[in-house]
């Protein structure tokens, strides 16, 4: 089985090793956008198309679109991932179904009986089903089932994650599946991050998001529980121009959601505790000079 490049010579092998999966499973590449539109590409012979979630980052969406593979978008049910409806779409002949777990902008994570379903259907109905998991190290505990013994021993079920830096993504996946994969871009770094420093940016960024909801909480402002490093905002009839007004007063990084179909949500990254007391600080002067409507 050919190894996919990479920056370093060994990268794969170090997935492999802290996965306990054989480097035949791993693909390394530049993201994780990335690793599905290589895998859209290595699908082109099956017609059937792939199933993503409306209301959920472009990366999918502009991944499968330039693979040339056809897409159906379904919306989320109060802001959640439908299994059942996923389920259902593969036993109506999906290729393809791919899944933000935890969920981007919503931070929130499918059941561990959901998760169960969706690889049961992959197996039942031959269809490929893509966890995209990228922010899963930041939700790891007891209430965050991975797919990733899924796609460690089974051939329909595929877990992606992002690790240690951006411009670094990888793929656990059956042979077969990282066999057909085209040739991806390689990693612009490979990634300093051992687990020791993984477990203390998880716990930086879980005192930093708790502060983060606090300080929300207190502004009366309505967000979504997170596992992930983002919380979702709601701000009815504001979110576009306190995004606005956030971006002019040097906070760049609370988006408007508008454009993915959340009007009135600010999808808000979590950063260092000092990152978040300067938004609270901001968005406190921003709120008071022009109160919420509706």
């Amino acid at each position: 089985m050919r190894t996919l490049s990479c920056s370093a010579p060994d990268l794969a092998g170090r997935i492999a090793r802290r996965h306990f999966v054989g480097q035949d499973r791993v693909a390394v590449a530049a993201d994780a956008d990335e690793l599905i539109r290589l895998l859209a590409a290595s699908h082109h012979a099956d017609p059937r198309p792939a199933v993503i979630n409306a209301q959920t980052r472009r990366g999918h969406a502009d991944s499968l679109r330039a693979a040339g593979m056809p897409f159906v978008e379904l919306p989320l049910r109060d802001y959640r991932i439908c299994a059942e409806e996923l389920c259902a779409r593969m036993a109506h002949g999906a290729g393809m179904v791919v899944v933000a777990h935890p969920h981007d902008p919503t931070g929130g994570v499918l059941g561990a009986e959901s998760v169960r379903s969706l690889c049961a259907a992959a197996r039942r109905y031959g269809t490929l089903v893509v966890f995209d998991e990228s922010s899963a190290e930041f939700a790891l505990g007891p209430g965050f089932t991975s797919a990733r013994w899924n796609a460690r021993y089974g051939s329909h079920v595929c877990v992606l994650r992002t690790y240690g830096s951006p411009g670094f993504g990888y793929l656990i996946g059956a042979p077969a599946v990282v066999g057909r994969l085209p040739a991806p871009r390689p990693p612009a770094a490979a990634p300093a991050h051992d687990v020791v420093v993984l477990e203390r940016l998880r716990a930086a960024n879980r005192s930093a998001r708790e502060s983060l909801c606090r300080g929300l909480a207190e502004l009366g402002v309505e967000f979504l529980p997170s596992a992930a490093d983002f919380v979702l905002v709601r701000l009815p009839g504001t979110a576009s121009r306190v995004a606005e007004e956030l971006r002019a007063a040097g906070h760049s990084s609370a988006a408007d959601m508008a454009p993915i179909g959340l009007r009135d949500h600010l999808r808000v990254p979590v950063g260092r505790e000092d990152d978040v007391a300067a938004l609270l600080g901001l968005l406190r002067t921003v709120l008071a000079a022009s109160p919420a409507v509706g």
